[in-house]
């Protein structure tokens, strides 16, 4: 009876830790990593420097968690880099401007954030 006890313990720690990580494994659309929240939060903060620091860091927190509802990390990441580097001169720019793609993730973007500040009462 003990060794059946035992068993069932040794199993249940050895599967408990496998079964985490499979949890852990799984992509949902609001788990980017925390550097980049940051960056972004800095970054409207910036933009927004008319507001205090306590509001600007609570609704530029609110934008970011809002955008990520909406975009995986790979839409929002393609359309900031997009945003980033359209205007760099000649045909290392037009790689951005003229792909349709590249435009379609950018358009995006500015929609999920255009609606992120109006949920988060961020004057644009």
């Amino acid at each position: 009876m003990k060794k059946a006890g035992l068993v069932l313990l040794m199993s249940t720690m050895i599967g408990a830790p496998l079964g985490v990580m499979a949890e852990s494994n799984t992509t949902s659309r609001n788990d980017y990593p925390t550097d980049m929240r940051v960056k972004y939060v800095l970054d409207c903060m910036d933009r927004n420097a008319k507001m205090n620091v306590y509001e600007s860091v609570h609704k530029c927190s609110c934008v970011i968690d809002k955008v990520a509802e909406k975009l995986t990390i790979r839409e929002f990441e393609d359309g900031a880099v997009t945003f980033r580097l359209k205007n760099l001169p000649a045909d290392r720019g037009g790689v951005f401007r003229d792909n349709d793609d590249a435009q379609e993730s950018l358009v995006s973007l500015k929609q999920v954030q255009a609606e992120a500040y109006d949920a988060c009462r961020i004057k644009r």
